[in-house]
């Protein structure tokens, strides 16, 4: 069964009557090189609204099994990618209940959900609909941080509907800190980018 607190967010988030119109992003600039690996795969997480979010259920009926979920995100305004995925959460949802237990997941960002792998007829299933898994940490941004500040105005400035989330379900800044990152963009299988080489890339 569902609890009331997760219908009730759910319900908030989707129906507020404040919440604005918002225009998906479909327009995307020159993808990088196949052979840029580390740019690539900042490309891809800097042009990714949401990602799929990996991680080890702690509901009783499925203690200890994978679990998957949507977040919304965005590593920075448009002109200043950094490469860190930040989340708008609370500890109401469900997967943040998981990762109070083990904050350890792995997200998944894909070309398919901007119109390149359309426009090229690429299946998103297709290796070159690229799509990057990174692997990491997931920390609350201190608010009294440089950090916080740049992070959420990223996600409101992404996902202006944020701001009218409900104030009582303690929503906070999050980031993603990446400790492993793989990069399908191509045949041949997938690609390890160095860390510190995602980080310093720059677009």
């Amino acid at each position: 069964m569902i609890p009331l607190a997760s219908l009730v967010l759910t319900f908030a988030i989707f129906w507020h009557p404040a919440v604005e119109a918002r225009v998906l992003r479909n327009a995307i600039s020159e993808l990088p090189p196949i052979a840029e690996h580390a740019k690539t795969a900042r490309y891809i997480i800097h042009n990714a609204d949401w990602v799929a979010v990996g991680t080890l259920s702690v509901r009783e009926d499925m203690k200890g099994d994978p679990f998957v979920s949507l977040k919304s995100i965005s590593d920075g305004p448009a002109s200043n990618s950094s490469g860190i995925p930040y989340l708008y959460m609370t500890d109401m949802d469900i997967t943040a209940i998981d990762i109070l237990a083990n904050n350890k997941v792995t997200i998944l960002a894909s070309l398919a959900q901007s119109n390149y792998c359309q426009e090229k007829s690429y299946d998103p299933q297709d290796p070159r609909c690229a799509k990057v898994m990174l692997s990491g940490t997931v920390e609350k941004v201190n608010k009294s941080t440089e950090e916080h500040e740049f992070a959420k105005k990223a996600l409101f400035e992404r996902h202006p509907p944020m701001k009218y989330w409900p104030a009582n379900h303690g929503f906070y800044v999050a980031k993603v800190k990446p400790t492993q990152i793989l990069l399908l963009n191509n045949f041949g299988g997938l690609v390890t980018v160095n860390v510190q080489d995602y980080l310093s890339a720059s677009l």
